[in-house]
């Protein structure tokens, strides 16, 4: 989706970048200090806000390092903060005030970062894509790749790590390391992140009991944690199905 000019060309790099943080880093400690506090209250939600905690942590880092990919990463999760709350909405049918400053601020994580003088400080930039030796289509498919991996993450986190049986940390696991080789640009990584996502259908599809599938947040059934994951990370493979199709044909 092409931006307005006006929002394209607008400046402000540095100040809009410390509102990003300013955001990526309010949630980074506020999900890490949740986990401090459920390891006593709701303990089996420990796992599940310190990686979210983890989660905003490396966007905030990512971000402040100016990675290539950070913009990228951080922008998913202002995605999904803003999905979830309007998820929230549509479960209630009510406003609740702190869902909509959730939504608020995350959505103001993604607006911060938009345009071309934003992207110029990352993704922008001829080193990386020598060292991957990728073309103008290539960093297309890498960026919408990484973007929807970026934005299914905080679902998958609480998805994976629900309190539930199951394999949730391998799950998990072989989400993240997927979209390590995303960013390396390496063929195994979008396999692991569409096996992930299939799998993360799979499991939320076949949870039956909705006492054991709840989750803190309000109005939110776990397992729509797991489609939502699920179907993202399938979209995020689905930019290189054409490119490993036509390797495969010759």
């Amino acid at each position: 989706m092409k931006l307005p000019e006006q929002v394209s060309q607008l400046g402000f790099v540095g100040e809009r970048k410390a509102v990003a943080l300013l955001f990526l880093g309010f949630f980074a400690t506020v999900f890490t200090l949740m986990g401090f506090l459920a390891s006593s209250q709701l303990p089996e939600w420990t796992a599940a806000f310190f990686g979210l905690g983890a989660c905003y942590g490396i966007g905030f880092f990512a971000v402040a390092a100016d990675w290539f990919w950070g913009r990228w990463f951080a922008v998913g999760l202002g995605n999904s903060g803003l999905m979830m709350a309007v998820m929230a909405l549509v479960a209630t049918r009510e406003i609740l005030p702190q869902m909509v400053v959730f939504g608020a601020m995350h959505g103001l994580i993604t607006l911060c970062l938009l345009g071309e003088k934003m992207a110029a400080v990352y993704e922008a930039r001829p080193d990386w894509r020598q060292r991957f030796k990728l073309d103008e289509g290539g960093v297309v498919r890498v960026k919408h790749s990484v973007t929807r991996a970026a934005t299914s993450l905080p679902s998958l986190i609480l998805w994976a790590l629900a309190p539930r049986d199951g394999a949730g940390m391998a799950l998990l696991a072989v989400g993240v390391v997927g979209m390590v080789g995303l960013l390396r640009g390496r063929t195994w990584g979008v396999l692991a992140v569409a096996s992930a996502g299939a799998a993360a259908v799979v499991s939320a599809l076949a949870v039956t009991s909705h006492a054991s599938a709840a989750t803190p947040l309000p109005g939110l059934w776990a397992p729509t944690f797991g489609v939502l994951a699920g179907g993202l990370l399938l979209l995020s493979a689905l930019p290189f199905a054409r490119p490993i199709a036509a390797f495969l044909r010759r």
